[in-house]
């Protein structure tokens, strides 16, 4: 069980997009343009074939929160520590491990997100480290590391932070679309300390075989094969807590369409009632479950309480499901800076 200290976020302000590549071409990926790095890109090139753009486009524009040119991911993971930091600067300068989780790279590819954060806190004692190769889901496989760290006695910060550039995928047509942001949270198992806005009841990783191609897929293949995974992933959290689909309040899942994910709690014995919709449309990539747990707590009324279930499914080929037990807060409070949107709380 993992109690929740604290969390924020940095969200760009959204923009309207349809189409199937992100857009920004950045000379941070100068190293992709080289053919020996061919391996590194999607289906081992750039521009998009006719058939794939008709294949992957969404059939309407989306609001998309997308970074400014000039925010990389680690900036944006930065803001959210800062947000963080000025809430609970006591226990961040407590910090045992700064944990970093993405799916998309930094854009300046030299630089260490983690080492970054450390050096922001000066958190020397602090040991930083990344969780890759996870797709979207890398918070719930990462949350299966800090369950062992806070055994510990460790007091872990987690940072999740994705910015998609030229020439990775966003888009595959109306299943998903992935925007930009960051979100960070404190975590620790400290029973004794009265200011935790939750708990992290279980977490559960399910991994299937692996997609090597999911931008070859139809939207409606690709959706067949992550189907089961959700499901399995929500089974087993759900066996680790010795809850049955009546036990959740809401459900929130990852930012899919309605009919992929009604169809998940369907064949979970769970509702449309069920399911909490947080105000964007898009998929929040790795941030996702963090800023969907601000959402639900900024929504809730001040302490009441409710049990959520969280979910994702990775394009690779995995799934992650957590169980929180929240507490309702007041409205989160909001700074505009720069074109990014601050929440803390």
């Amino acid at each position: 069980m993992l109690h929740i200290r604290a969390t924020a976020s940095c969200v760009p302000d959204a923009m309207t997009f349809r189409a199937v590549q992100a857009q920004e071409k950045n000379m941070g990926y100068g190293h992709l343009l080289y053919k020996a790095a061919a391996f590194a890109l999607p289906r081992g090139r750039g521009k998009l074939h006719s058939e794939e753009e008709q294949r992957l486009l969404p059939s309407a524009s989306i609001a998309l929160p997308v970074a400014l040119a000039s925010q990389s991911a680690a900036d944006m993971a930065l803001a959210a520590v800062a947000q963080l930091q000025r809430q609970v600067p006591d226990a961040l300068a407590t910090v045992t491990h700064i944990v970093v989780t993405n799916a998309a790279l930094n854009q300046r590819i030299n630089e260490s997100v983690a080492g970054r954060i450390q050096h922001s806190l000066k958190a020397h004692q602090a040991l930083p480290f990344a969780i890759g190769q996870s797709g979207t889901a890398g918070v719930f496989n990462a949350l299966m590391i800090i369950e062992a760290l806070v055994k510990q006695n460790a007091r872990v910060l987690l940072v999740a932070s994705d910015k998609w550039l030229y020439p990775f995928f966003r888009s595959w047509g109306d299943l998903v679309a992935f925007g930009d942001g960051a979100a960070a949270i404190l975590l620790d198992g400290d029973d004794a300390t009265v200011s935790s806005q939750g708990m992290i009841h279980a977490c559960a990783m399910h991994y299937g075989p692996a997609i090597d191609n999911p931008w070859q897929l139809s939207p409606a293949a690709l959706a067949d094969k992550l189907h089961p995974l959700a499901v399995n992933a929500i089974r087993a959290v759900l066996d680790r807590c010795g809850y049955t689909s009546g036990d959740i309040d809401w459900v929130l899942p990852a930012g899919f369409s309605d009919s992929f994910t009604l169809g998940v709690s369907h064949a979970l014995g769970m509702t449309a009632e069920q399911h909490f919709k947080p105000n964007v449309c898009a998929h929040q990539s790795s941030a996702g479950p963090l800023l969907a747990l601000q959402h639900l707590q900024t929504s809730l009324p001040a302490g009441q309480t409710a049990t959520a279930l969280l979910w994702d499914a990775a394009l690779c080929g995995s799934a992650g499901a957590m169980v929180v037990k929240l507490k309702g807060c007041a409205a989160a409070a909001t700074a505009q800076l720069s074109g990014k949107h601050h929440v803390s709380l």
